[in-house]
């Protein structure tokens, strides 16, 4: 495995050991729709802001429907987040939805490492 593979997959285990820690914390204090939100938050925007600093460094832009779909995702997990948390809005809708966003993040990382430490690649990007 490469030195960018061993950096990749550490990183996407940190990213996984804040979601466990933000279930146990959640669970605990009985605020897990609060704190998901804030991770959800976190993803969503770790997500549109790599593709808008990768999107400035490349000149011929092709833009395939999976793109847009992933990105209507994140900015909608985002905006929600950010609802959620400034308006103080916790009903049974807004809940649902921030533990299913956190999941689906949970469930991505879960089979991107399992991807990374299965699969040798030259070069991830």
């Amino acid at each position: 495995m490469s030195r960018a593979d061993q950096w990749v997959v550490i990183f996407v285990l940190a990213v996984l050991m804040i979601h466990v820690l933000a279930l146990i914390a959640g669970l605990v204090t009985n605020r897990l729709s609060y704190f998901a939100g804030i991770v959800n938050l976190i993803m969503g925007m770790s997500v549109l802001i790599y593709w808008v600093q990768k999107q400035l460094r490349i000149e011929y832009h092709i833009f395939e429907m999976r793109e847009w779909m992933v990105l209507l995702f994140e900015a909608a997990v985002a905006g929600i987040s950010i609802y959620s948390i400034l308006a103080a809005q916790w009903t049974t809708g807004f809940r649902v939805l921030q533990y299913i966003f956190f999941g689906v993040h949970s469930l991505i990382l879960i089979l991107l490492l399992i991807f990374m430490l299965t699969f040798k690649m030259d070069r991830l990007f």
